[in-house]
């Protein structure tokens, strides 16, 4: 079975590396038994290419979702099951996601790696820990199937469309959000670079009116955010809420509070001996972007031979980006319209 976890004299290997490697044969065909439905579905071929990489964006129960996702949404809601011990990162697109990753699996795991020669030295967080609906989506699923437990896992779906044992389950999950204005420039630029530049997509005006109306992969970002909150208040026990600014601001304190929430607590020991503190540095972005790994090389969805360089996934990650590229007038269009979608919640931007 695979390890995520670094062991001493021996090769570090992922879930990814196995199958490819060593069990080709698991890898099945990309799902089709949903095209009939899917088909029938509103779609958005203006919109398809800045946010959906090339697959049209389609309207599934008030959200949007690329073709390909959401063959792989309909297949996992069918066959996934959760054991209670599972991990779930959460998060609507380029929120944090990467962040968390890494977080998340360096705290998961740091009994077993050394920092010189840790697993986020030769692989990206992306490598690490398995995000559901692709590989459902491209025939991979048995992925997840040998995953160590606890089984560390991300989706970007809205929780109503998460498969029913997730929801059922004593399973947790992490869910962070950001500043919808901040969501929106880390959009744009990611879109920019994966397409080749801002002359074959949208303008950013464009893009802007676009994230207003909710039209972007997993969209609206109102709903997203505001059922998660509330299953957060129904159910602390199952959903740890966290905001991407105050992780910033203070991130020991919020990689103590994962670490308890995921089932493994920072021991005195290791607060004594900065354990918290190194691995915040190790995740930190400024230092993440700056690992060779992180530099060069693409991520590969082998089946759709979709290539998304890994230095895409780090750019600035900073607080109020937004100021350099909208005006004063949309960013409390904006303010307004998510203020307005959250009144009544007790959450606020």
């Amino acid at each position: 079975m695979a390890s995520f976890g670094y062991v001493p004299n021996a090769k570090f290997s992922i879930p990814y590396k196995t199958i490819e490697e060593a069990n080709i044969h698991l890898i099945e065909k990309p799902p089709h038994e949903h095209d009939a439905l899917i088909a029938t579905l509103p779609h958005e071929p203006v919109y398809e290419r800045p946010f959906s990489i090339g697959h049209p964006l389609r309207l599934y129960k008030g959200v949007w979702i690329a073709e390909k996702m959401l063959r792989g949404t309909l297949v996992m809601q069918q066959c996934f099951k959760s054991c209670p011990t599972d991990i779930f990162l959460a998060s609507f697109p380029k929120s944090g996601t990467t962040w968390l990753k890494a977080m998340a699996f360096s705290t998961l795991t740091r009994t077993k790696c050394s920092l010189d020669k840790h697993p986020l030295l030769t692989h990206n967080p992306h490598q690490c820990v398995p995000y559901m609906e692709l590989q459902f989506a491209t025939g991979r699923r048995q992925i997840i199937d040998v995953i160590p437990s606890p089984r560390l896992m991300s989706t970007h779906l809205p929780y109503f469309l998460l498969p029913d044992s997730i929801k059922e389950s004593s399973c947790r999950i992490v869910y962070i959000w950001r500043d919808p204005k901040d969501v929106l420039i880390s959009a744009w630029h990611f879109a920019q670079k994966i397409l080749g530049g801002p002359d074959k997509m949208a303008t950013f005006d464009q893009f802007y009116e676009f994230f207003c109306q909710g039209l972007y992969s997993f969209g609206p970002i109102w709903n997203h955010i505001l059922e998660y909150w509330e299953e957060s208040k129904r159910r602390p026990e199952k959903i740890l809420f966290l905001k991407y600014e105050n992780i910033l601001q203070e991130p020991v304190k919020y990689a103590k509070q994962l670490a308890h929430f995921i089932g493994c607590p920072f021991s005195e020991s290791e607060e004594n001996q900065h354990v918290v503190e190194q691995i915040v540095e190790l995740c930190s972005i400024k230092k993440m972007k700056d690992f060779d790994v992180n530099k060069d090389g693409d991520l590969v969805t082998s089946s759709t031979n979709v290539h998304i360089s890994k230095a895409y996934f780090f750019r600035k990650g900073e607080v109020g980006d937004w100021k350099s590229h909208m005006t004063q007038e949309m960013a409390e269009r904006l303010d307004t319209l998510i203020k307005e979608k959250f009144e009544g919640s007790g959450l606020q931007i």
